[in-house]
């Protein structure tokens, strides 16, 4: 019979055993989420994602301010519809993409701005005909086709340059921002606390760059470099 030292000394033993493998499991766990202990923030983490080729825009139903407007990417979906849609636009070849809110107060306005200003430098040069803007709503509760509507006729924009939409459910919102990467957290007074960046996506949804929000000329001119070099859609695009 074992005397109750050497039971003792058994469940010391395996506790350490225990708190080692834990200990080991975390450190691996920190080791791989932040690439060896070089990112450990979520926009870092978010960048070597980047270059990685891991961020690309999925199908998802969408609901746009008009309608026809040009596909947000050419894999998006409809949203269904009572009567039938008009037909969308030829998918072009780079598209500039930002995510907002209609009753955003602030970075969304900014944002606005700056694409009014890619709006009207793309109606003065040829060059960037196949560029689209593209501004997602990711409050699905509050946003449909009105409020897009009335935010586009606001700011002027220009359907076959500018579209607005938000995905038709909050699985289809979810599932878009978790494969670019994008956060929108609700901050406790009724808006959120979300990313500001211009995202520059190819034909297949793929992200190629991001730009900080004081960055449009660079990611206006990335655009036009990516369209000037990506070959015309085939019959099956």
């Amino acid at each position: 019979m074992r005397s109750a030292p050497t039971r003792d000394t058994q469940a010391r033993w395996l506790s350490a055993v225990l708190c080692l493998l834990l200990v080991s499991a975390f450190v691996w766990g920190a080791w791989r989420q932040t690439a060896g202990f070089d990112i450990w923030t979520f926009e870092g983490r978010r960048q070597l994602q980047l270059a990685s080729g891991e961020l690309r825009a999925p199908t998802v139903a969408m609901i746009r301010a008009f309608g026809n407007e040009a596909l947000v990417w050419p894999h998006d979906a409809p949203a269904p519809a009572r009567a039938p849609a008009p037909a969308p636009a030829p998918a072009p070849a780079a598209y500039l993409v930002d995510f907002i809110y209609t009753r955003c107060p602030t970075v969304c306005r900014t944002l606005g701005s700056q694409y009014q200003q890619m709006q009207r430098q793309m109606a003065r040069d040829p060059a960037l005909a196949q560029v689209h803007l593209a501004s997602i709503s990711f409050d699905v509760a509050n946003d449909g086709s009105a409020e897009l509507k009335q935010l586009a006729m606001g700011l002027g924009a220009d359907p076959a340059r500018w579209s607005f939409a938000v995905p038709a459910s909050d699985a289809d919102a979810h599932r878009l921002l978790r494969a670019l990467g994008v956060v929108a957290v609700a901050d406790g007074a009724g808006g959120f606390v979300h990313n500001g960046d211009i995202h520059l996506l190819d034909r297949h949804g793929q992200l190629r760059a991001l730009y900080p929000i004081d960055q449009w000329p660079q990611a206006l001119a990335a655009a036009g470099r990516l369209a000037a070099q990506t070959p015309k859609p085939t019959a099956t695009e």
